[in-house]
């Protein structure tokens, strides 16, 4: 998945919805995030609708990251400039 105007649209946010089988988790791996870190956020979510934060990535993330659902849904959400 990449953002709207990757490597970086300051402007634009967006959400992505993962959807496994059904009794499964979904597992994303963040492999890059160079973001503003006062203001750009990288969330992702458990499930869909009102899921809860699982994950939140902002600034630079140095090394890749491993982040897994407990349904199969992922919501991922990027939020530039606060969201």
């Amino acid at each position: 998945i990449y953002s709207p105007g990757f490597p970086y649209d300051s402007s634009t946010p967006c959400d992505f919805i993962l959807t496994v089988d059904g009794g499964k988790k979904v597992q994303a791996e963040v492999i890059f995030v160079e973001a503003n870190s006062c203001c750009d956020h990288l969330l992702l979510f458990d499930n869909f609708v009102a899921g809860d934060l699982i994950a939140k990535f902002t600034g630079e993330l140095l090394e890749r990251a491993f982040v897994t659902s407990t349904t199969n849904f992922m919501r991922v959400s990027w939020q530039p400039n606060g969201g």
